[in-house]
């Protein structure tokens, strides 16, 4: 498992709506060894103006990794993504600066947060937001 050995910056970034949750366990693929994790997707999309063909709409997508202990944990990061979607709740990660994933047209984020420290940066809000659903 990588951890951040230091930090000079940090990149935060603010999730207001997710897209695909893939949950993920840990395992071996062409003998390369996978932590268990979640990957979440989340895009914008902005209109161009393109002279030639008129307003284009350009979608940028990034998916977020949080990186987890095990498979029990990534159950519960998915499932507070999850009610965090429903909810309609804005949330922040703190991760590295975007990349292309294997040259498509996906950048990847890792989050600098592994999956308990994920879940106690959301906690809070999801108990705050579920109190004021329920009243």
């Amino acid at each position: 498992m990588s951890q951040v050995i230091s930090q000079g910056f940090r990149t935060m970034y603010e999730i207001i709506e997710v897209g695909s949750i893939k949950p993920g366990g840990s395992g071996t693929m062409e003998g390369r060894a996978y932590n268990a994790s979640v990957k979440f997707r989340s895009r914008n999309v902005v209109e161009r103006m393109d002279e030639r063909v008129g307003v284009q709409e350009v979608e940028t997508t990034i998916e977020f990794k949080v990186i987890c202990e095990n498979e029990e944990e990534v159950k519960q990061v998915s499932e507070a993504i999850r009610k965090l979607r429903v909810l309609k709740t804005p949330f922040y990660i703190s991760g590295d600066l975007p990349r292309k994933y294997q040259g498509g047209d996906v950048y990847m984020v890792d989050s600098f947060d592994h999956g308990t420290a994920f879940l106690k940066s959301v906690e809070s809000v999801l108990q705050a937001r579920t109190v004021q659903k329920v009243n």
